[in-house]
């Protein structure tokens, strides 16, 4: 049985075992917030990078800074919320297979109790996606890339971090598709298909449990938790599927949709900008033997940043990584020209 199906078929007896003790004692559903702690086990994908690929997060010096600070206990990657994602379609992708399955449901059962909860009012209209993503393609060395300095390296002015391991840190191949998904191919049907299987059956188990509670208080805590835990599935497949324009990147990611809100954290260092994000994976377990940390091109006095990561690294004992410096010469657009006062 594969780690999906596995997964899968534990969440889905988790709930036919609320069921059954709620019909033996209703208050045992006060219990089905349980449910919420087998989501981190549930296995989206059967997906497995390949080693000698390896995976690279790009991401700006302030941030990289902040990852690797000497005085916290143990750096983290962080995972930030996709509301300020450069694609701006940002989740919007999504196989019609897939979309159906949410309008049914939210029509006939499931905005009963959304409505009730002006969290996931607030979260499905702002974002409730956390993630952390990862480069494999565009070129044979892809943690020290021109295109990817511009795109997700603060231009030239951050850093890149190669993984050589992501086994059992739930990371997922991103998925991508035509808007109007007339090109896929017999194996992407066949994918999204499963995929809204497993979807429709998840739903149809959510709903027994939800016309099995008893009326009043416990209805309403079973509903709210149910529409919860499916909202987080079906989120997070959203965001495994991108538009075929950034096909090319090859990208992963780690995912978590709707995380327990004393387990958001805030980003200020823009002036105008507030940066939502949780603690992911610590960086000791990802960056092992045939890691790397590389130094941006435009980074300034890099001699002294690579000490200080050296330096960082030996603090918090992450001994295998190799910290280099880049190797592409930045080319930087001309300086604007003097305006007239």
């Amino acid at each position: 049985m594969t780690d999906v199906k596995r997964s899968w078929n534990n969440l889905k007896a988790e709930l036919r075992h609320v069921r059954e003790r709620g019909s033996e004692d209703p208050v045992n559903f006060r219990n089905i917030r349980g449910l919420i702690d087998k989501l981190s086990e549930l296995v989206l994908y059967d997906d497995s990078p390949e080693q000698r690929i390896g995976l690279v997060h790009y991401t700006a010096w302030k941030s990289a800074m902040n990852m690797f600070d000497p005085n916290q206990q143990s750096p983290v990657i962080r995972m930030y919320n996709y509301e300020q994602a450069n694609d701006p379609e940002e989740g919007k992708i999504r196989p019609p297979e897939w979309r159906a399955l949410e309008e049914q449901a939210r029509e006939n059962w499931l905005d009963e109790f959304l409505k009730k909860d002006d969290r996931w009012r607030e979260e499905i209209e702002f974002g409730s996606t956390y993630g952390c993503s990862f480069s494999s393609g565009l070129s044979g060395s892809v943690e020290d890339d021109l295109t990817y300095w511009r795109l997700y390296g603060n231009d030239g002015q951050g850093c890149s971090l190669k993984i050589s391991t992501s086994h059992g840190m739930g990371v997922y191949k991103v998925r991508y598709r035509d808007r109007k998904f007339k090109d896929r191919s017999e194996l992407e049907k066949n994918e999204d298909n499963d995929v809204a299987e497993r979807l429709r059956m998840l739903f149809e188990a959510g709903k027994k449990t939800v016309d099995r509670a008893p009326a009043g208080e416990y209805r309403d805590i079973v509903g709210r938790t149910v529409a919860e835990v499916l909202l987080q599935v079906l989120y997070g497949y959203y965001h495994l599927v991108k538009h075929l324009a950034y096909a090319d990147e090859k990208e992963w990611r780690m995912i978590r949709v709707m995380p327990r809100p004393g387990d958001i954290r805030y980003d200020t260092a823009s002036e105008n900008l507030v940066r939502r994000y949780i603690d992911g994976p610590a960086l000791g377990k990802l960056l092992i033997s045939q890691s790397s940390i590389i130094i941006g091109p435009t980074v300034l006095n890099r001699g002294a940043a690579r000490a200080y990561f050296e330096y960082a690294k030996q603090k918090h004992e992450i001994p295998h990584v190799k910290v280099k410096n880049s190797g592409q010469t930045y080319r930087q657009g001309p300086p604007p020209k003097p305006t007239q006062a």
